[in-house]
């Protein structure tokens, strides 16, 4: 039995907030695909376009299981195919969507140092088989999960010493390494585009630098900036408390159930916090990027059309009939 409200705060906050992070996720994330499918040979637009795919795969199933579980039988526990399946699968999702960020912050870094020799990794061509490595790499680098995670005393997971060499595998490649690589590039990437805008000059004078930004790639870097800054606050929170409980249970600490309660809500919290960056990425591309959100006008108008022509189209014989 329950002593603290925490746990029935946790189901409140996956219901709704899954429900909703669903649902809105969702539609960002199919819009995202729809318009960085058209600028795929764009090499960071390449990468936001896979990121967007494989994140809203793990928003998708993730959600769709932990809402499940609230209501019915965790079907995990009793399958150990499902158990390694869903552990191992959304572990790939995760991870490659992370570090797809990670490249399009090495992107843009290349895009403003202004290198020719540097630039050639900004080549469409270079971003397929960057993100094609990337995918089979998380495929080989994450076998443990479907080896080691196991079903133990009705609960799928990872135990023993394995648990402990998860969790700071978990801190150190889900919730340190990502944030740190994001923030060096992108900081770099920002740097050397303030230098940028410091040598741009008029291009019809001569004698002066001919270096043109492109709105659309200055917003891309805009974007990825953005989403640097929220994944690197939603993801502080879980190293420090994985690392935590972790550490504690391996050693044997002996624990009440209130704190039990605080520590598993706690990282449920952190959990949910990362999901938050799977269905933000539409809306903080939309907050601040004026091309993008002239992209999502032109692109909504568009499907209005579509809709609406059909109609139209019906109804144009019964009105030459009346007229007769």
């Amino acid at each position: 039995m329950a002593v603290t409200i925490l746990p029935l705060i946790q189901t409140q906050i996956t219901r709704y907030g899954m429900s909703t992070l669903l649902i809105l996720g969702n539609i960002g994330n199919i819009i995202i695909i729809v318009l960085f499918n058209r600028r795929r040979q764009n090499s960071c637009a390449m990468y936001l376009l896979c990121a967007a795919i494989v994140q809203s795969a793990t928003l998708t199933f993730n959600s769709v299981i932990n809402l499940y579980v609230l209501d019915y039988d965790d079907l995990t526990v009793h399958s150990l195919f499902l158990c390694k399946f869903r552990a191992y699968i959304t572990h790939i999702w995760n991870q490659t969507g992370r570090y797809l960020t990670v490249l399009a912050c090495i992107d843009r870094y290349i895009w403003t140092a202004n290198n020719a020799h540097a630039r050639l990794i900004n080549r469409p061509s270079t971003s397929r088989y960057l993100t094609a490595i990337l995918f089979l790499f998380w495929h080989i680098f994450s076998i443990h999960i479907a080896i080691l995670v196991t079903i133990h005393n009705g609960r799928c997971g990872s135990f023993g010493v394995y648990y402990v060499i998860y969790q700071v595998y978990a801190a150190t490649f889900l919730g340190l390494l990502p944030p740190v690589l994001m923030s060096i590039f992108g900081f770099l990437a920002y740097h050397n585009m303030k230098k940028l805008h410091l040598r741009v000059r008029p291009i019809g004078n001569l004698g002066y630098d001919s270096i043109i930004i492109h709105r659309r790639d200055r917003d891309l870097l805009l974007m990825v900036l953005t989403e640097v800054v929220i994944y690197v606050v939603t993801a502080i929170p879980y190293p420090f408390i994985v690392l935590e409980v972790a550490v504690t249970n391996y050693i044997g600490v002996n624990k009440s159930t209130q704190r039990v309660e605080i520590e598993n809500f706690l990282n449920s919290t952190a959990l949910t916090l990362f999901s938050v960056t799977y269905g933000s990425r539409f809306y903080t591309y939309f907050a601040v990027s004026k091309a993008f959100r002239k992209d999502c006008k032109t692109l909504f108008i568009k499907w209005k059309n579509h809709l609406v022509r059909p109609s139209t189209m019906n109804q144009i014989p019964r009105t030459r009939q009346l007229q007769i």
